[in-house]
């Protein structure tokens, strides 16, 4: 199916490719919000797709807005997708289990589904922080404790497997330097 349809697209001039993606652009949030990734400044996007992932994990509590951890993870995947930032990617991420951390300490909410989509995206974040800068991964390091502390005392094996993640970078990424021993 893509071959026909690039097939067709390579057939485009450019005032009909301008046109085609107008009409994709217009059609849905979730298209205007993925341009908008791959085109405009990201600082601005990251920003919107954090309040958008903060909300679908932590709605608020006295709205009529359910839970939508579905709705987090694909906002994610689509802002990765659109732009290929690892470091806004990292820092949705981590926003994703920060907002559902807070969640569960200050309302008691989750259950055993909730607590593995939030400990696998915290799994990704770690894996991808790997790949950051030195400072990029102060703040992550910096984010991670803070979850970390929310976390403590949250069940459902939670607080475990925050305390793995944030170990684990805390270890393999420590900058701190070395004195000698002389």
């Amino acid at each position: 199916m893509w071959t026909a349809v690039k097939t067709n697209l390579r057939q485009l001039d450019t005032d009909g490719l301008v046109g085609l993606l107008h009409d994709l652009y217009r059609a849905s949030p979730d298209n205007q919000r993925f341009l908008h990734g791959r085109l405009l400044e990201s600082a601005t996007e990251l920003e919107k797709y954090r309040e958008l992932i903060a909300d679908a994990v932590f709605p608020n509590p006295f709205g009529r807005k359910l839970v939508r951890i579905a709705e987090a993870q694909r906002l994610v995947r689509h802002y990765e997708q659109a732009t290929g930032d690892v470091v806004g990617t990292v820092d949705l991420l981590l926003t994703f289990v920060a907002a559902g951390t807070d969640q569960a300490a200050d309302l008691g909410y989750g259950d055993e589904a909730y607590f593995g989509a939030l400990g696998r995206a915290l799994v990704s974040a770690v894996k991808l922080i790997r790949q950051l800068g030195t400072d990029d991964i102060e703040k992550a390091k910096d984010r991670l404790q803070l979850i970390r502390n929310r976390a403590a005392k949250i069940g459902w094996g939670f607080s475990d497997v925050v305390d793995e993640c944030a170990d684990a970078v805390l270890r393999s990424h420590d900058a701190r330097p070395r004195k000698s021993r002389q």
